[in-house]
């Protein structure tokens, strides 16, 4: 099939090459299958054929430092999502619910515009599409500083999702091209410790002259700093078919979507119980002056799960890892919500947020591991952000009477979402062999 006019335009703007990569030998590109038995994990490699991979994408200390700062730029809905929610709810008096119902479709705004590009990610410049993205953002930030009425500021929200989407596809494929995807995630996701905690302080600093903008005078705030080391990306361009319909065609690998669907059933878990820990806070009868300070102490030591994970790297696999990760994932769901202890809750809290920067890792390297082309990993932004979205409304069905059924409810989605992480670790581990076998 022929492609359109405007094809060659639309290319060059959003950085498709027409070079294709030439094919080796599968083994140029993957690394000896470590012993079975503690589930290591291969070098990036896609078992989707034919696709052609790369060779790791040469990144250096500066690349690997950019794209670290520049992907929390896809978080910042969820790092700022309570002092968004208040924002629209007060300021621009759309009420708790009406400004529920916004930001759940900003996230879910992301998490299609993720999935969308997810498809052809692998002949993309990831730079330009940063780059593209970051301003998107920019100019709908803008838009929400200059209009006072709440209908334009829903649809400026909207394509806030959709630039933060494009940035999230691309950083999240990045790292599937590097020799230590795992690892790369690990940075990512302390960097995205390091921005949450300080957003703590930014929107505080801000609202004293900001007002009821504060929250998206921080988004610009962050997307001039942040997004600037969008320059300094890779282009990360894996390889090129002939046509968009042979491109839409190739399916992720045997595995690839259990590991998806860990990473959105984790979220959606960790998504309700945060955006409920006053009310279980609370049931656990602390006072609320004694709970904002606990609950910003917690912000602050989401880094040091990252910290963990890449200290770690692979030398106890990716098995081990993830039962620890989601089993205190799971204690702290059913101690912080089902204890109404508050040595508990507090205890819990403390570890949250560095169990989810501690698994979210490994389950990103798994996914590079299966498709080397970054596809699979270009989709894990819109699983978490989807995950994010549904979790509060999911939350709010459970606590009408008591905190106690959502804390059993996240226990159990967990459970599951560790049963699809490992069996896409099995999925790994037979095509591997499948491959040595050849």
């Amino acid at each position: 099939m022929e492609q359109a006019s405007w094809q060659p335009a639309a290319d060059h703007f959003l950085g498709t090459t027409h070079t294709r990569v030439a094919e080796e030998p599968i083994g140029a590109y993957i690394h000896a299958f470590q012993d079975s038995a503690n589930h290591a994990m291969p070098a990036p490699w896609n078992c989707a054929d034919p696709m052609p991979v790369a060779r790791a994408e040469h990144f250096g200390g500066v690349r690997v430092a950019a794209l670290a700062v520049v992907s929390t730029v896809a978080w910042l809905t969820i790092t700022l999502l309570p002092y968004e929610v208040s924002t629209l709810s007060d300021g621009y008096r759309a009420g708790p619910v009406g400004a529920g119902w916004i930001t759940a479709a900003e996230l879910l705004a992301l998490a299609c515009a993720a999935s969308c590009l997810g498809q052809t990610i692998a002949f993309r410049d990831k730079r330009r599409l940063t780059i593209l993205g970051i301003a998107i953002a920019l100019a709908a930030t803008l838009g929400c500083l200059l209009t006072d009425h709440i209908v334009p500021i829903v649809a400026l929200r909207l394509l806030f999702g959709v630039g933060t989407g494009i940035v999230a596809a691309a950083t999240n494929a990045l790292p599937a091209l590097h020799e230590s995807p795992k690892k790369l995630f690990a940075y990512m996701q302390l960097a995205l410790g390091v921005v949450f905690g300080l957003a703590i302080f930014v929107v505080g600093a801000v609202q004293s002259f900001a007002g009821r903008d504060a929250v998206f005078f921080v988004d610009l705030i962050f997307l001039l700093t942040l997004g600037s080391a969008a320059f300094l990306l890779p282009k990360g361009v894996v390889s090129d078919l002939p046509s968009l319909g042979a491109r839409m065609k190739l399916r992720l690998p045997e595995g690839a979507a259990s590991s998806l669907a860990a990473l959105g059933l984790m979220w959606t878990a960790q998504g309700a119980l945060w955006a409920f820990a006053s009310t279980a806070g609370a049931a656990a009868g602390m006072d609320p002056d004694s709970l904002v300070r606990w609950l910003s102490i917690a912000g602050f030591t989401t880094p040091f799960g990252a910290v963990a994970a890449a200290a770690l790297g692979e030398r106890r696999g990716y098995t081990a890892p993830l039962i620890l990760g989601f089993a205190v994932q799971i204690l702290v769901a059913l101690a912080m919500y089902c204890s109404f202890s508050r040595p508990f809750f507090i205890a819990g809290a403390l570890v949250s947020n560095m169990t989810t920067t501690f698994t979210t890792p490994y389950l990103q390297g798994v996914l590079a591991s299966l498709d080397g082309t970054g596809r699979a990993t270009a989709l894990s932004g819109a699983a978490a952000n989807f995950g994010a979205a549904v979790g509060p409304a999911l939350g709010a069905m459970l606590v009408a009477q008591t905190v106690a059924p959502l804390g059993v409810t996240s226990a159990i989605m967990l459970s599951i979402s560790l049963g699809l992480a490992l069996s896409s670790l099995r999925s790994l581990s037979a095509s591997s062999r499948a491959r040595s076998a050849a």
